[in-house]
């Protein structure tokens, strides 16, 4: 393996593992306060206190700071966006796990996300270069959604 990729692989790997547990503890304050939307707002509002203290952090010790210009160059939708689309993952983990389980809801967003993400590769979509679908890919795919079907009927 390049040594270039093996801290960025190991990252993914506990970012991935903590994921993993996130639904369920994001579950567990749906129950208590009465709705995956407030477990939600917890999520995003601890979430940023923690953000905040990095990057505070982060610019304190280099003193970087994006400039106006860079500020105003940035397109309105991706101010947006990325964190509505946070909401929706956060809302429906927390709304959907204690339901299902967390093998099932992760099995079923993996494959989910795996077949989004080859078709926004193939069609250069969203920014992205793009890269056709192999059949392999395809392969791989459909053996995805084959295991994420298995554990939620499991």
């Amino acid at each position: 393996m390049n040594p270039s990729v093996i801290l960025p692989v190991a990252m993914v790997v506990v970012a991935g593992a903590a994921v993993a547990s996130q639904p369920a503890f994001n579950g567990q304050l749906a129950g208590l306060l009465g709705s995956p939307f407030r477990a939600a707002l917890v999520n995003f509002v601890a979430g940023t206190v923690v953000l905040l203290a990095i990057v505070t952090a982060m610019t304190i010790r280099d003193g970087s700071v994006p400039s106006g210009e860079t500020v105003a160059r940035v397109p309105k939708h991706l101010w947006v966006v990325g964190g509505a689309l946070g909401a929706l993952f956060v809302t429906t983990a927390a709304w959907a796990t204690p339901k299902i389980g967390a093998g099932a809801f992760f099995a079923t967003l993996i494959a989910a996300q795996l077949v989004a993400a080859m078709l926004l590769d193939h069609f250069g979509l969203l920014g992205l270069q793009a890269k056709a679908i192999s059949w392999a890919r395809v392969g791989g795919a459909l053996m995805l959604v084959v295991g994420a079907t298995l554990v939620v009927r499991g």
